[in-house]
C-alpha cells in the first residue's frame, strides 16, 4: 500500500513539475510570438509608408517630367493621364498646328518594370489596335 501511495505522489510531483515546465515554455513561446508580431508589424508599416512617398513623390514626379530639359516634347503639348499610362503627347498641337504623332509615354526609374497592363497596352498601340471613336449626346 505504501508503494502505491509513493508512486502516486511521485507521478503526482512529476505531473505537477511537467504543467509548470509546459506553462512557462507556453509563457515564453507566446511572449517571443508577440515580440515577433511587433516588431514585423513594425517592419510592415514602415514599408507601406515608404512605398506611399515613393509612389508620391513618383506621381508629382511623372508631372514635372516634361519641364526637364532633355525631355523631348513641348510640355504644352503634354497630358497627364496618370494611370494605367502616364502622360500622352500630342506632338506639335501647342504650335497652332495639325498634330504630327500621338505619343503615349510611360515614366520609369531604376529597375522598375511595365506592369502587365501596360505591357498589354504597348503591345496593342504597337499592333495598330487603336481607334477613333465619338460618343454624342
Amino acid at each position: 500500500m505504501v508503494i502505491l501511495e509513493l508512486t502516486i505522489v511521485i507521478l503526482a510531483i512529476v505531473a505537477a513539475y511537467l504543467f509548470v515546465k509546459n506553462m512557462q515554455w507556453r509563457f515564453r513561446f507566446e511572449h517571443k510570438i508577440k515580440n515577433w508580431i511587433d516588431e514585423y508589424e513594425k517592419k510592415i508599416r514602415e514599408d507601406a509608408i515608404n512605398r506611399s512617398a515613393r509612389t508620391l513623390s513618383g506621381k508629382t514626379l511623372e508631372k514635372l517630367i516634361p519641364f526637364l530639359e532633355k525631355f523631348n516634347y513641348d510640355p504644352h503639348d503634354v497630358r497627364w493621364l496618370g494611370d494605367p499610362i502616364d502622360l500622352v503627347v500630342f506632338d506639335k498641337l501647342s504650335e497652332k498646328r495639325d498634330p504630327e504623332q500621338i505619343i503615349f509615354l510611360e515614366v520609369k526609374s531604376g529597375e522598375s518594370k511595365l506592369s502587365k497592363v501596360q505591357q498589354k497596352i504597348r503591345e496593342l498601340i504597337e499592333r495598330k489596335k487603336v481607334h477613333w471613336e465619338e460618343f454624342r449626346i
